[in-house]
């Protein structure tokens, strides 16, 4: 699917589930550069993550039920260090290193979700 900040598209995968949100981008060696991946949470939470096998340097926005980027960090290789959200957040936006910087994008920017993404909820 594609959302856009910026006028910037950026194609995402989605991780939905909790069992995609603990894969997230684990075990590829690379990652189109206007790729990305989207996670996505039923409300707003603390979320944290970490590198644990995943080889490619990337960052990470937080993006608040408002849809506004609240915070960018940047994730090293393999680290094991959790990575948090100051504040709670709905979605967790994972990019190749350097993409928001590339595309002037910055904490407060607007994020073009589409309405229409659903919550797997597994029972």
């Amino acid at each position: 699917m594609q959302i856009t900040i910026n006028n910037k598209p950026l194609r995402v995968k989605l991780a939905r589930t909790p069992e995609e949100q603990s894969r997230g981008l684990m075990n590829i060696s690379s990652l189109p550069k206007d790729h990305g991946m989207l996670f996505v949470y039923p409300r707003e939470q603390l979320l944290s993550f970490w590198m644990k096998d995943t080889s490619i340097p990337l960052q990470i926005a937080f993006i608040g039920a408002d849809k506004r980027i609240t915070q960018i960090e940047s994730l090293k290789p393999y680290s094991m260090a959790s990575v948090k959200s100051k504040q709670p957040a709905q979605w967790a936006l994972e990019v190749n290193l350097g993409w928001f910087d590339d595309n002037s994008i910055k904490v407060g920017d607007s994020v073009a979700i589409p309405g229409a993404i659903k919550i797997r909820v597994l029972k």
